[in-house]
């Protein structure tokens, strides 16, 4: 029966993860009715999300949605941010950043809802020296998260890229992907290491999560940001209600 229940979960969270991010939160959600340890739950999923985002990303960049200027500036300090998150994992209680990305999403998510315009369309007009600092920083910090707990990290990295340099949402949900992928490919060699991965399961969602995310990702570009927009902050709010009651 768990099985049916994780294939079912993890389709649906290709889908959702491709669309507007954050489908791990459901992926976690099943695997908690495991009887497994916490880290193994986020090292299993972190292994089935890491070919999540790079089927999503492959077929972003194919067509033609992701910014690669971003990515050239945003790889080293994605990837150092990764590897410290990872170590603090081993180290440290996750509650302090899994209470406060929330929080910081709902401030964002509130905003882009009484603003209509945001998002929908790209106001981008290239890149300066004090919006790239700020997403590396941005791109650092997320990548710190994404070693130490990972969930909604790739909602939390997408707004903060529509503020930043003013994308549209499907431009940032897409930039994002290749990111992710990144990161994830650093962080895994670190579960892998600890013993945090269940292979079994790990390998038996990603199989579907993957169809889910083949799937998403083409039905989000050829919709555009009137679709990934209205998804993605549902989603964000999902997060920060999840966080706020249980």
């Amino acid at each position: 029966m768990i099985y049916i229940i994780l294939a079912v979960g993890a389709l649906a969270a290709g889908v959702i993860t491709a669309i507007a991010g954050g489908g791990g939160m459901l992926i976690m959600a099943i695997l908690m009715m495991v009887d497994m340890p916490i880290k193994m739950i986020i090292g299993t999923n972190r292994l089935s999300a890491l070919m999540d985002n790079g089927t999503s990303a492959y077929h972003y960049n194919k067509n033609g949605n992701v910014n690669k200027t971003f990515l050239k500036y945003a790889i080293i300090p994605g990837a150092v941010g990764t590897i410290v998150g990872t170590k603090m994992l081993a180290m440290m209680d996750g509650k302090v950043l899994e209470r406060l990305v929330p929080m910081i999403l709902i401030a964002l998510v509130i905003h882009s809802l009484t603003s209509k315009k945001v998002g929908i369309e790209s106001g981008f007009e290239g890149f300066t020296k004090k919006t790239i600092t700020i997403g590396i920083i941005v791109t650092f910090i997320i990548g710190v998260y994404m070693g130490f707990f990972g969930m909604a990290a790739g909602s939390f990295f997408a707004l903060a890229l529509v503020y930043v340099f003013k994308f549209d949402f499907l431009e940032a949900v897409a930039t994002v992907k290749p990111l992710l992928f990144l990161m994830g490919v650093t962080s895994i060699f670190f579960y892998a290491a600890e013993g945090l991965i269940d292979y079994k399961y790990a390998l038996f969602i990603t199989f579907f999560r993957i169809l889910g995310s083949r799937f998403g990702s083409g039905y989000a570009s050829k919709k555009g940001s009137k679709l990934v927009k209205p998804v993605f902050l549902t989603l964000c709010t999902a997060i920060v209600l999840k966080d706020v009651f249980y």
